[in-house]
């Protein structure tokens, strides 16, 4: 289904979880936390939103139209990340924000899915920083593509900077 045109009337609204979403595929679905139901989510919805993508867990709230297919998600109106897990890789990570640091804006220089983390590069600095995909899922993001813009809060470690927080760059 083409997400981008949605023939049907608003019918309500939906508060549920999203079971997936692959960017490279286009959309996810949502499931109601009341009905069980599944709602399409396609990615123009999350790009309207201010992301590329959304973490599998995350509670989402939206508006939805009832389509020939099925249940379809119109627009994201909140997003909540899931609940940090424990990490299980050998990576310990501490992800704790410092609070009294502000965001700061950044480059994905590359991030791989499959081996769970990527690196960024804070504007005017050449400096590699660590960023892992348990990181991402705090913030509610699935993943991010090279060129990506976000924001970032860093700690210095010392084998070099890690990214500890990360927002979308809207």
């Amino acid at each position: 289904m083409d997400g981008s045109t949605i023939n049907g009337d608003v019918q309500g609204y939906i508060s549920g979880t999203l079971k997936w979403f692959s960017p490279e595929r286009g959309y996810g679905f949502v499931v109601c936390n009341t009905t069980g139901k599944e709602a399409l989510l396609h990615q123009n919805a999350v790009y309207d939103f201010g992301q590329n993508s959304i973490a599998a867990g995350c509670s989402v709230d939206a508006t939805t139209c009832i389509t020939p297919k099925g249940l379809q998600v119109v627009e994201v109106l909140s997003l909540n990340a899931k609940p940090p897990a424990k990490c299980e890789t050998s990576i310990v990570i501490d992800r704790k924000p410092d609070i009294s640091k502000t965001f700061e804006p950044a480059r994905v220089k590359w991030f791989s899915l499959e081996k769970r983390y990527g690196f960024v590069n804070v504007f005017d600095d050449k400096r590699d920083c660590f960023l892992h995909a348990n990181i991402l899922e705090d913030a509610g993001l699935g993943s991010v593509n090279v060129g990506e813009a976000l924001g970032v809060e860093l700690s210095e470690r010392s084998n070099g900077r890690v990214v500890v927080a990360v927002k979308s760059w809207i």
